[in-house]
């Protein structure tokens, strides 16, 4: 399995770097890239905070929702596969996990959440909230469901590995990523809210999201 998620990981982050070619010519690159250094430095702190989870693994904010928000949805793949990367250096996650841990946090987290967004957006616009407000709220809502989902997918993964069995690994990963997602949901709408009131020129997505 865990050849196989590595796999798909690989396959979306080479399609991700393309789109994101796309990001860089149409914006100031010069500008941009040191915000994406800010944002990628911000997510690895979020993640260093880890919970122990009964069952043997832990829990951690993610914060793939939030640069797919900012940045696009390919872009939370390759910021998240490069936050790990220097994480298992440090001896958190480590490197056989890399794949796996991309595809929770990345895709699930970041290109899964990113368009529970949008659904979240495009309903929003049937009301009169302005729309930084919109955004926010659908930020705080795709961020919760996202890291809840992305629990339950680790869960069956460790229930395949065979280390710890389907019965204990998901209620353990859903539970707590049930208490673990409010501050996923609340620290990503309030760092959204505060850049749509002094940089919304950083939100990429806009045109993507379909906010009115």
């Amino acid at each position: 399995m865990l050849i196989t998620l590595s796999i798909v990981v690989i396959i979306v982050m080479i399609l991700g770097y393309f789109k994101m070619g796309k990001v860089f010519e149409n914006e100031d690159s010069e500008k941009l890239i040191p915000y994406i250094g800010v944002l990628a430095a911000v997510i690895f702190a979020f993640q260093f905070v880890n919970y122990p989870v009964p069952g043997g693994t832990s829990g951690h904010l993610v914060g793939g929702t939030l640069v797919a928000v900012i940045l696009g949805p390919w872009a939370s793949v390759i910021v998240l596969f490069l936050i790990l990367v220097v994480q298992s250096l440090f001896g958190d996650g480590g490197i056989t996990a890399l794949g796996a841990n991309t595809f929770n946090m990345g895709i699930i987290g970041g290109i899964v959440g990113f368009y529970i967004v949008v659904f979240i957006v495009r309903l929003l616009n049937n009301t009169s909230i302005k729309k930084e407000m919109k955004v926010t709220i659908a930020t705080a809502i795709g961020s919760y469901i996202a890291i809840v989902f992305a629990s339950l997918i680790c869960g069956i993964e460790l229930g395949f590995s065979g280390e710890i069995p389907f019965e204990i690994a998901i209620p353990a990963m859903i539970y707590w990523h049930i208490l673990i997602g409010i501050g996923e949901a609340i620290i990503s709408a309030l760092i959204i809210f505060y850049i749509y009131k002094t940089k919304p020129d950083f939100i990429t997505t806009e045109l993507m999201l379909g906010v009115k």
